[in-house]
């Protein structure tokens, strides 16, 4: 289980890596400007938009929405003209204001909060590690 978590860990990690690195090598090449600049740049905004994802994560409240699902007039799976569906889901229908508040509220549970919490600290981690890379490309500045 932890080899698994850990693994998918590193390929998330080397995504966000390689996808920064490409697309600032490729927007420092069309400004023509240097390009471990370009780099350390790069890997700031993304540092930067990972943490904004920690913050996000950790703001999150002790309650979760409950949206509900639309039965309409029919049974579940089934067709106007009777018949039943194979396999239909029932189809997502919002709460009040037009689908933009859930139907009703529920307290998480302790499984949920301990995931939060962890998914908030994995992603400040990452951003600062992403955060010290850029400062290693960094020409004008050193880390250390």
């Amino acid at each position: 289980m932890l080899r698994s978590g850990l693994r998918r860990l590193v390929v998330i990690f080397a995504v966000i890596f390689a996808v920064t690195a490409v697309v600032s090598v490729v927007l420092g090449a069309l400004a023509h400007a240097n390009l471990e600049r370009a780099l350390a740049v790069g890997f700031y905004a993304s540092g930067a938009a990972v943490l904004i994802g920690s913050f996000v994560f950790g703001l999150r409240g002790p309650v979760r929405g409950e949206w509900g699902t639309a039965q309409g007039g029919l049974g579940h799976g089934e067709s106007p003209d009777g018949l039943q569906g194979a396999g239909e889901a029932p189809v997502p229908h919002g709460g009040t204001f037009g689908g933009l508040m859930p139907r009703k509220v529920r307290r998480t549970t302790v499984d949920e909060r301990t995931d939060a919490r962890r998914n908030s600290i994995a992603l400040f981690v990452l951003g600062i590690v992403l955060i010290l890379i850029g400062s290693g490309f960094d020409p004008s500045r050193h880390p250390f």
